[in-house]
């Protein structure tokens, strides 16, 4: 059990217990060490996002760690491992990625 800090509602933030749930299949968790909040992060916490964004919601995709626990089928990666997070998945279909924005 850990403590998060969640966007709740239009520029309300709360913090309550949250279970982890062990990684699945090619996942790992990671403690965080440093967690950045970008543009994207202001405007949910300024509520511009919610059609978007279920909440509780945490914020704070960009950070940075070490991993935990690995999943099934991870090989290239061990706990105590430092990391970065690259928050996005690229899958060739949305228009960042017809664009080329990679």
């Amino acid at each position: 059990m850990t403590l998060a800090v969640r966007y709740t509602s239009a520029r309300t933030l709360d913090t309550a217990p949250v279970q982890s749930v062990p990684p699945g299949p090619g996942e790992v968790e990671i403690a965080p060490a440093f967690v950045g909040i970008c543009g994207t992060d202001l405007h949910i916490f300024h509520g511009d996002m919610d059609a978007r964004v279920s909440t509780p919601a945490v914020l704070g995709h960009e950070m940075s760690g070490r991993i935990v626990r690995v999943g099934p089928d991870v090989d290239d990666w061990q706990p105590g491992d430092a990391v970065t997070v690259m928050p996005l998945r690229w899958d060739d279909t949305c228009p960042a990625c017809r664009a080329g924005h990679q």
